[in-house]
């Protein structure tokens, strides 16, 4: 186990007070983009579902030069802050949450030693996840013809073993209508270009159901070569998990769960 993915582990130190006290700040972590209006219409997005639930969050985004993380935090403490909860708007534990978040928290932590950061669970590993999938794979068989095969595809990574462990775990705990469930992904040892031509070639239906927050590159990445590879078989896409109340329910807990432990923390 590296250094960085024992940070990333839940090291929970920090002086949470109820009762408006001193208090963590609270800030998402999204993947984003580097260029266009994506990252701008996520924030407004993401800020509307919180505003709702009366909870207020900073937002920081992986790719972004002016809103990252190392920004987003920086700003924060030039302003007195030192208490962070981290809660990565990313679904499974692949490089950007075991390697990138962890190294850029210790990059701060270097220059200002008295700040405390804190990490939560990624949300694909959620208990409700499996029931958000379920839904979008119902709702998808409703207008599908016969579907003899689903196939569930994520990012994965071509270093890291701990987002294919956490993808198989979150299909066996999905029912899939009685209906085969195979994981795929984008990149590493089950990657779609590596496995699909084989289903493809089969005649059958079969159901993809994009793990991804949102309709971005990769979704489209993947719709356009598959349609490419296609011959035999009839083809059908379920919605991607998107950011909505499922979601936000899923940031709540995350949220609620890091504050428990760290106030737990405090206490003992």
């Amino acid at each position: 186990m590296n250094k960085f993915t024992f940070n990333c582990k839940f090291v929970l130190q920090c002086k949470y007070k109820m009762g408006g006290e001193e208090m963590a700040e609270n800030i998402l972590v999204i993947h984003g983009m580097r260029k266009g209006e994506q990252n701008n219409i996520i924030y407004d997005f993401v800020q509307q579902l919180m505003r709702s639930k009366h909870r207020h969050v900073h937002i920081a985004f992986l790719e972004s030069e002016t809103r990252n993380l190392k920004v987003v935090m920086g700003n924060l403490i030039s302003h007195g802050y030192f208490e962070f909860n981290i809660i990565p708007v990313l679904l499974f534990p692949a490089k950007h949450y075991l390697y990138d978040i962890p190294s850029v928290l210790e990059s701060l932590k270097n220059a200002h030693p008295h700040i405390i950061s804190n990490i939560a669970q990624p949300l694909g590993t959620h208990r409700e996840m499996p029931n958000i999938i379920n839904r979008r794979i119902a709702n998808a068989l409703v207008t599908a013809e016969h579907v003899n095969r689903i196939i569930l595809i994520a990012h994965g990574s071509s270093c890291y073993k701990e987002p294919d462990y956490a993808l198989q775990k979150l299909i066996n705990d999905c029912n899939g209508c009685n209906i085969p469930i195979q994981m795929m992904t984008v990149y590493g040892d089950y990657s779609y270009q590596l496995h699909i031509e084989q289903f493809l070639n089969k005649g059958e239906g079969i159901l993809i159901v994009p793990v991804f927050l949102y309709n971005g590159f990769l979704v489209k990445k993947i719709k356009k070569e598959i349609s490419q590879l296609n011959r035999a078989s009839r083809v059908y896409y379920s919605d991607v998990i998107n950011f909505n109340n499922e979601l936000l329910s899923i940031i709540e807990d995350r949220i609620q769960e890091i504050e428990e432990l760290a106030n737990v923390s405090y206490s003992t």
